[in-house]
Formats: C-alpha cells, structure tokens, sequence
C-alpha cells in the first residue's frame, strides 16, 4: 500500500472541510450489496456498485457548515439522480444510487431499522451502542496521556463516534474475508471505470439548490460537487486497495487514525496525533460484536432493498428515462 500517496489524499480531503455524519454501511458493503443487487451485469454492475457507495462522498468533509445539509440531499432527494440519468451508464450509477438511500434504501437497515437482528433500531446503531462502553477506558486513557480536557458526556460522544466508524470497518473487513474476497478489486475498478458523466449529473441533480444553500453562484457550487466527488473517487480506489491486501486491519486502522485526527481538528479543534493502535483495538473488538450476525442483516437488507426498488419503481423510472 502506497502510505506516501493515502497520506497526500487524506491532506487534500481536509482542504473540502467539514462534520462527519455516521457513513451507515461502509463502503465495500454497500458495493457487495449493489453486485448482488445485480440489475445490470458487466460494467454496467461496476457502475451500480460506484453509484452505492457515492452518497457518501460528502462524509469526509469535517467541520463544513452544510455537510449535514449535503448529506441530506444525497441520502433523502436521490431520486434526482435518478431522474436526471439520460444514459445508459448513468442508468445503472442512479440505479445503484438509489440503493443506498436514508429512506428505505440500505442506510436504512442501519441507521433506522434493522430487518435481520430486528433490534428495533438500525442495525450499526444497535452495535455501536454495545461496542461503545467497551471502548471508553482506552479512549480516556488516550485524552489523559495528552492533556486533552473532555467532560462525561463529550467522552461518550468520541466512544460513540469511534464505535460507529469501527463496527462499519469490521462489516468490511467480514466481506471482504466471506462474502466476496474480490470486492477490493471491484471497488478499484467500479471507481477506476466510473462514468465521466457522473460528476456532472450529481451537479446537475443538486449544484442549483446547494448554491441557494450556501450563497455561492451556481458555477462555484459545481465546481465543490465535482472537485469532492474526484477526491472521494480516489479515495474508493485507495480503500478498494487497501481491502485487498494480507495486512488489511491494520491498514484500515492507519487510515482510521488519520481520519480521526482531523475529524478532532475539524469539529473540536484538538490537534493530536491519533495512534493507529487504539484504532486497530476498536476494530478487533468490533469484529467480535459483530461476526455472529452480520451476515444473517445483510442478506436481510438485500432482500428488503431488492423488493423497495421494485415497489418505488426506481427501474422503470430508469427505463422511462431512456425513451
């Protein structure tokens, strides 16, 4: 793994700015659950799987003030994506898109409701809530080592936070060991041959209502859409690498340090250097959390997201587009 060329991308994720929300499922699950999704084979599937996982591409933009109202359009207005797609690569992106939504897409299983465990909440939130308390010793022990003042509750909050990053990490890292030990390479190459259309049809879906947002002329909105979906491109493609390698925990744990240590400077303004080990502890005991019954969610999630596309008639939505 290139450590030279992941640190430069993390330096120039910081430049975009601003707050982390929860990613809900992690990247390389919601590209396995596009592929199984299937609508469409070949390259075509690659595009649907790089459509799952962009609606997340605003995440990283720690302490921006409207990443929430950003994050909101991708994952509750998706369907202007969809509406815009002319094409038939664009087609496949918006369908695999659309899979990822808030609403009643695959975020949906983990954030609002599970349908596997049938927790009564989503299923990352039932697990982080469990992880957490198990994580805040050494969380405290790390803010007492470097002078950083925290009262109870803000304790609770890191716990939180980096409970929710680690059980995403270890469903992951479990499909990538399970369910698909090549959906590091899909990830590359989805990313690698995603269309070159993409970045003007998220403009086109939401650069008018985000320059109202944000007082900005719409050209400038344009240009942040399509400047933090090339970042976030790179990004998938250096993940997707990462998940191939034999050392991929503890590559996932270096990466999760430097992402924590600018989500602290961004949303809390604490500079410090995060050790990847706290991070590669979180994830060991996440895995253990989480092994018994993630795969029992996913397959849960396939099938209740299969049948959502078909009664939002998110395909022929795409098929009314074509003609």
């Amino acid at each position: 793994m290139n450590n030279r060329l992941l640190s430069s991308l993390i330096i120039t994720v910081i430049v975009c700015a601003g707050p982390s929300l929860a990613f809900g499922w992690g990247a390389a699950t919601h590209a396995y659950l596009a592929k199984e999704l299937g609508h469409e084979p070949g390259v075509m599937n690659l595009q649907e799987m790089y459509g799952a996982v962009v609606p997340d591409m605003f995440n990283l933009m720690f302490g921006y003030e409207h990443q929430d109202y950003l994050w909101n359009k991708t994952h509750y207005e998706f369907m202007k994506v969809v509406k815009k797609a002319k094409s038939d690569e664009s087609n496949a992106f918006g369908y695999g898109f659309a899979s990822h939504n808030e609403d009643w897409g695959a975020d949906h299983t983990a954030h609002i409701k599970s349908v596997g465990i049938k927790s009564g909440e989503g299923y990352v939130v039932t697990k982080k809530k469990i992880l957490a308390p198990q994580l805040k010793l050494g969380i405290m022990l790390f803010l007492n080592a470097n002078n950083i003042a925290y009262t109870p509750e803000l304790l609770d909050e890191f716990a939180l936070r980096i409970a929710d990053s680690a059980i995403e990490s270890a469903v992951d890292l479990l499909v990538s060991q399970n369910e698909d030990t090549r959906i590091g390479t899909r990830m590359q190459v989805a990313a690698k041959l995603r269309s070159p259309f993409v970045p003007m049809l998220l403009s086109k879906a939401y650069a008018k209502d985000f320059a109202g947002e944000a007082g900005m002329i719409v050209e400038e909105a344009i240009l942040m859409i399509v400047e933090t979906e090339k970042i976030f491109k790179e990004y998938m493609e250096l993940y997707g690498e990462i998940l191939t390698q034999e050392n991929a925990i503890d590559l996932m744990a270096e990466q999760g340090a430097q992402l924590a240590e600018l989500m602290l400077e961004g949303e809390y303004g604490i500079i410090v250097e995060v050790p990847s080990e706290l991070m590669k502890t979180s994830l060991l005991a996440a895995i253990e959390v989480v092994k018994n019954d993630y795969s029992e969610e996913l397959a849960a999630t396939l099938d209740f997201v299969e049948g959502q596309l078909e009664s939002h008639r998110v395909e022929s939505q795409l098929l009314g587009n074509l003609n």
